[in-house]
């Protein structure tokens, strides 16, 4: 019992705990607005363009915590590059809930509170990685893993989250050649109706939730789209995943794009794309120095490719409007994502593949051998 003895607090927040947290909030502790959306993101809904999730969305925590939780739910925030000094803010405001809770009996532990004291954050540096794309393009045709070049080019060409790309299943992903119709058929996969009649496409659905099953596999990562996307896939795109396609091992439904060839081929490892593409396969290029991959995070990528994309920046010459880009990362515009929906052709493909730009990938063979 608190020093205040029982104070008998409302059955509300038994019943009702998040709502009641932000009612008390508002009303009790009346925070800014800003510390308001803050404190949301954190412990509710994160944003959507992030590549992380927010506690509630993460641990099943009404059903009792452990320390597991606490450390994925830190895990997963340091995995999507946030900096350390924002993901202490998360934490701090994760444990005031649970101290919250804690207070009132609703809870019985608060294990966020033992990684929130068994930290050392080191605040990061706010220079961020800056390559070109001709830095980029020497990088990726210095892998010689056909998968993890592919899935680079993936992410440097379009922008997708980490999860997005992870998630992806063959019968969402239309190549315009007869050999991956071959590898179609071999599967006996039908492509989706959102890329059926469009050549040369990928759709991002927004179905993939973490711990929820999507195509009777539970997914890790989740898709954090509000609506699917249908993107363009260019020349050089499409040869990287005719490439890896061509070496990929057979595998089961759901079919996923990118496989573990370790054991029986399923979905690969989600920790894999951080630990070999960005950062095994980076330093071995040379694209980043060893001790700088913390910054380097398929993350990166997105960033990347808005920069680039958007009229006046970057490194690149061509463009496309804003809200071109905004679609095609799947931030959620309404009006932009109906428009773009329903005008594929001048309005998103040729726009898109008239001003991407080119690595020059298969100019000529430019490869590093693995280390020993």
């Amino acid at each position: 019992m608190s020093r205040y003895g029982n104070l008998d607090f409302d059955d509300d927040w038994y019943d009702r705990p998040l709502e009641k947290h932000f009612e008390h909030k508002q009303n009790v502790d009346q925070v800014t607005d800003k510390r308001y959306r803050a404190i949301q993101r954190a412990i509710v809904e994160a944003p959507e363009e992030s590549e992380w999730n927010a506690w509630d969305e993460v641990v099943n925590w009404r059903n009792g915590m452990t320390l597991a939780d606490a450390r994925e739910f830190k895990r997963q925030m340091s995995e999507s590059g946030l900096s350390s000094r924002y993901i202490e803010e998360n934490l701090s405001i994760v444990n005031s809930f649970l101290k919250e809770l804690l207070e009132r009996d609703v809870i019985d532990s608060n294990p966020v509170a033992y990684v929130l004291d068994n930290t050392d954050f080191e605040y990061d540096s706010k220079d961020k990685i800056e390559r070109s794309i001709s830095e980029i393009g020497t990088y990726l045709k210095r892998i010689p893993n056909l998968q993890q070049r592919a899935m680079g080019t993936v992410f440097s060409k379009t922008g997708v989250r980490n999860g997005e790309n992870y998630n992806v299943d063959l019968p969402f992903l239309h190549l315009d050649h007869q050999a991956y119709y071959r590898v179609l058929d071999q599967h006996d996969v039908t492509l989706k109706d959102k890329v059926k009649d469009y050549p040369d496409s990928l759709y991002i659905p927004s179905e993939p939730t973490v711990g929820e099953s999507f195509r009777s596999e539970e997914r890790l990562l989740g898709n954090k789209r509000k609506r699917g996307t249908r993107i363009p896939i260019d020349q050089e795109t499409k040869q990287a995943l005719l490439d890896w396609v061509a070496v990929r091992p057979e595998t089961a439904y759901p079919h996923p794009l990118w496989v573990s060839p370790v054991g029986q081929p399923t979905r690969i490892g989600f920790n894999n794309t951080n630990k070999k593409l960005t950062r095994s396969w980076a330093e071995e290029t040379g694209l980043v120095d060893d001790g700088t991959t913390g910054k380097f995070t398929p993350h990166w990528f997105r960033h990347f490719f808005t920069t680039n994309m958007k009229p006046g920046r970057g490194h690149h010459e061509n463009s496309i409007p804003p809200s071109l880009v905004k679609y095609i990362r799947g931030d959620v515009e309404e009006d932009i994502m109906k428009i773009y929906t329903h005008n594929w052709g001048d309005q998103v493909s040729d726009q898109y593949l008239d001003a991407i730009y080119h690595f020059g990938i298969y100019n000529r063979s430019c490869q590093v051998k693995r280390k020993e």
